[in-house]
């Protein structure tokens, strides 16, 4: 078991590196999942700025604005497409809607009366399509002998409804305990896919040397016996690492395990752990440049955690985004994290496209690897 021993000693020798990896990446993901929760227990509707262009001047039409004037502030605006997306681009408005000439009729008919534009970066935006729509279900109930009881519509919106918090237990509390465990979870993977590709690439464009590799094909070691040890260590690196994760989560919300499904977010993390740890082994055989292998590390784990949902929630962000995340495995481990589940069954799907994607690495590796071998 030398090389064995001799990589745990290569890593140790990186221990600041891996303790900084660690510390920092810990304290962002105790910070953001914390935070996450805060933000989970409250609601509150937002004024938006909106600008309104009326071509209907119907009736209705000036219903549907006194109804939006009491909810929003409204901004002045033209009807233009790039000087309305120049203003939601300055964040001068949140929202412009145009009304339609023919807006009473497409009402009437059930059709898209209004033509809305939203800034997507702000997701209080949407507050405008459910005012929307909202008060035209009101008015398309009301809708009889052609006409609309507008006195009606507008009395039915000024109704609320009595909301009562209720104490920090039952539903509420887990579902604040879930929200934790979802974001801590899904920071996580943005942590290990950094330190693995980072740390592992470090200790193994050591062993990639030409020194040493020169030093072993001249020994009585056999490849197959200088892999699997090189393996082991690996595993036995990755394992430490994830084992952190998962013993602070203990430690810190141990209390609260039995009230979540804890055996979903164990078994996702240690899936995910074998497919990052086989994109690893890709990386390795691919390049020794430690510069190369710490860009890498930077670039994936930012970049695959932006667009599959763990800086972003998945419901945020838009279809081609998402299409392009479906390429990563942090997007199904971000989808499990996100379900709720009664069984693992029903995010089986997801795991084995994280199960598939460590094959497919692993498989490329072994191919680069026996190309390296050639030469």
């Amino acid at each position: 078991m030398t090389v064995f021993k001799y990589f745990l000693k290569i890593a140790l020798k990186n221990k600041w590196i891996i303790i900084m990896y660690i510390s920092i990446f810990f304290v962002m993901t105790l910070l953001n999942s914390t935070d996450a929760m805060k933000r989970e227990e409250a609601f509150e509707e937002t004024r938006l700025n909106i600008g309104i262009i009326d071509k209907s001047n119907s009736e209705l039409s000036s219903s549907l604005k006194d109804y939006l004037k009491e909810k929003n502030n409204i901004v002045a605006t033209k009807e233009d497409e790039e000087y309305i997306k120049e203003q939601i681009f300055l964040e001068i408005a949140d929202a412009v809607i145009i009304i339609p000439e023919d807006f009473t009729e497409r009402v009437i008919e059930k059709e898209e009366a209004i033509i809305i534009y939203k800034d997507d970066r702000k997701p209080h935006s949407i507050q405008i399509e459910n005012q929307i729509n909202k008060f035209l279900a009101f008015a398309n109930i009301t809708y009889q002998n052609g006409q609309f009881a507008l006195g009606d519509v507008k009395e039915a919106l000024k109704e609320n409804t009595q909301v009562h918090v209720l104490s920090k237990s039952g539903f509420f509390e887990n579902s604040s305990i879930e929200t934790w465990f979802r974001y801590y979870f899904n920071f996580t993977g943005y942590v290990i896919l950094a330190v693995y590709i980072a740390i592992i690439g470090i200790v193994m464009s050591d062993f990639r040397d030409e020194r040493i590799d020169n030093r072993r094909k001249i020994s009585s070691k056999k490849l197959l016996e200088f892999n699997k040890e090189i393996y082991l260590g690996q595993l036995t690196l990755a394992i430490a690492v994830t084992s952190v994760f998962i013993i602070a989560s203990i430690l810190l919300m141990g209390r609260y395990i039995g009230h979540i499904y804890y055996i979903k977010y164990l078994i996702n993390l240690m899936v995910f752990s074998l497919s990052i740890l086989c994109l690893t082994f890709l990386i390795n055989n691919i390049t020794r440049n430690k510069h190369v292998i710490t860009t890498l590390s930077t670039v994936l784990s930012l970049g695959s955690s932006f667009i599959s949902g763990v800086m972003v929630p998945q419901e945020l962000l838009g279809e081609k985004v998402l299409l392009v995340a479906k390429f990563f495995p942090v997007y199904y481990f971000v989808r499990i994290n996100d379900a709720v589940i009664n069984s693992l069954s029903e995010v089986a799907f997801e795991l084995f496209m994280q199960v598939l994607f460590a094959v497919a690495f692993l498989l490329l590796g072994l191919m680069f690897s026996k190309k390296a071998q050639r030469i």
